[in-house]
């Protein structure tokens, strides 16, 4: 469908297909990846759960129940692959090939975009290949093999619009990051930042190098006009998915209906009466919470989310509506944000710090590897698929233990930006390229460590990807730079 839309798709994802020279590398490559993830597959095949997540998509697919606090677009894969056969194996088995998929983009990123040697590329795409989560995810009835592959898609084509500035890439590029956030609404921040960015970065060095403010002029006018176009086709876009996602659930249209649940279980530890109107919540407000009364206790806010007597199931009961629960939720944690914005970055930043502890971690690990009891409806899911999973928690895999033995790599996952900020520093060109990745990865990996309850090496999975490309532009320096010394 992406082809359909202009002949130089494919030149874009298949440079074999510019050089048939090439095509052996390439094709090589390809194999190569495949035959690295075959060899882990023989080694663990067994599909995974965790926790709510997996039990919400299971119940989209059996049931076609769209789950009102996460994207639903998932669920809808887990039936078409699965509905017929009753098994989950066809389901690892396409999230293994989109995690080749993603390693082969990020290949292509590298050679395409920041004339990386192939050798080098490829590499890192073996490596990425190989990535803890990438293996741990492709066998969990969760978005994140599917999810970061899209994201990688939707990179290279903003960069593709940046090497040169045309409206065909604009017009796929939304529909990409549209599918991106109905697989996993976290990505929203990132779609709306590369909206206006993309034009802007894509013009930027055409303004800043002009001579003269006629020929600034002559710029600033087909720039106004892919902004223009890039905000309307956003609003198009975003709004039929609202109303898709309205529809689906008889519901009003919106991205989500627990946005407001999650960000007030977030900030929970600022909220005060103060910080509603609604004489109903007032009461609720002034009692103590029950689990976030220590901010640094484990699993302390996401308990005033999920748990019976937390903050949002107590203004659930108060107003008896969820939808109207959930309006006055983010109302009040709005509020709560602007009288207190040091402590809600206080709050951010004690996250962020929690990658840096090991025992920590440890648990969190743990808890992202599955390794928890799974509930008795999850389980009656999962024998529709042939699967006798009551053991599965305690079953320590090999892609479980690469995980749990990885601390070291997450803490360096969450410091992505630093390394697209070090490569901007040591590589000259293409600068606007390299700005707009790191804007783009900065805003991700803050959006998820802000908003997030805990610190979540999952909800980062995708910033691997710029891991990666970052990684592979600082080897092709240091590649270059022994190169040139040899010759000396």
């Amino acid at each position: 469908m992406l082809a359909a839309v202009s002949p130089e798709f494919l030149k874009i994802c298949t440079p074999m297909f510019r050089n048939p020279d090439k095509a052996s590398k390439w094709l090589a490559l390809v194999l190569f990846l495949a035959c690295l993830k075959l060899i882990m597959f023989i080694y663990d095949s067994n599909p995974e759960v965790f926790l709510g997540d997996s039990g919400s998509y299971l119940l989209s697919a059996l049931m076609k129940l769209i789950p009102p606090d996460r994207s639903f677009l998932y669920g809808f894969v887990v039936r078409f692959i699965g509905q017929n056969s009753h098994s989950l194996s066809s389901l690892i088995a396409i999230q293994t090939v989109a995690g080749i998929g993603t390693s082969l983009l990020v290949a292509v990123i590298l050679v395409r975009f920041f004339r990386t040697n192939f050798k080098i590329a490829a590499v890192i795409a073996a490596v990425l290949t190989l990535e803890p989560q990438q293996l741990l995810f492709e066998r969990f009835v969760l978005t994140e093999s599917i999810s970061t592959a899209w994201f990688a898609l939707l990179m290279l084509l903003a960069l593709e619009y940046l090497r040169r500035p045309r409206l065909w890439v604009l017009a796929v590029l939304q529909p990409v990051g549209v599918i991106l956030i109905a697989f996993r609404l976290t990505f929203l921040p990132a779609v709306m930042t590369a909206t206006v960015a993309v034009p802007l970065f894509g013009y930027a060095g055409s303004v800043w190098d002009a001579s003269s403010w006629k020929d600034r002029k002559r710029i600033l006018i087909p720039l106004a006009l892919h902004l223009s176009l890039s905000i309307l086709m956003f609003t198009a876009w975003h709004t039929a998915y609202k109303n898709w996602n309205g529809w689906l659930s008889s519901r009003p249209p919106a991205y989500s209906y627990s946005d407001g649940f999650f960000l007030i279980s977030n900030v929970s530890p600022l909220v005060t009466p103060a910080d509603t109107d609604n004489p109903e919540l007032i009461p609720v407000l002034a009692r103590p919470l029950v689990h976030a009364k220590d901010p640094l206790a484990m699993d302390a806010r996401n308990s005033e989310m999920f748990a019976d007597e937390g903050l949002v199931s107590r203004i659930q009961k108060a107003l008896k509506d969820d939808d109207r629960a959930n309006v006055e939720s983010k109302r009040i944690a709005y509020s709560a944000i602007r009288r207190d914005p040091v402590g809600f970055l206080r709050l951010a930043l004690r996250t962020y710090l929690k990658f840096f502890s090991r025992d920590y971690m440890q648990v969190i690990l743990q808890h992202e590897a599955g390794m928890s009891p799974i509930d008795p409806g999850v389980l009656k899911l999962l024998a529709f698929y042939h699967l006798d999973a009551e053991d599965l928690a305690f079953t320590k895999s090999i892609t479980k233990k690469y995980h749990l033995a990885s601390w070291p790599y997450y803490v360096l996952l969450a410091n992505t930006p630093l390394v697209l900020l070090l490569a901007v520093f040591v590589v000259k060109q293409p600068r606007a390229i390299l700005w707009f990745s790191l804007l783009i990865t900065s805003v991700h990996t803050a959006a998820t460590q802000i908003l997030g309850v805990e610190p979540s090496p999952r909800h980062l999975h995708a910033a691997s990807v710029m891991l990666a490309i970052g990684a592979g532009i600082l080897a092709a320096r240091v590649w270059r730079t022994f190169e040139n010394s040899n010759r000396v």
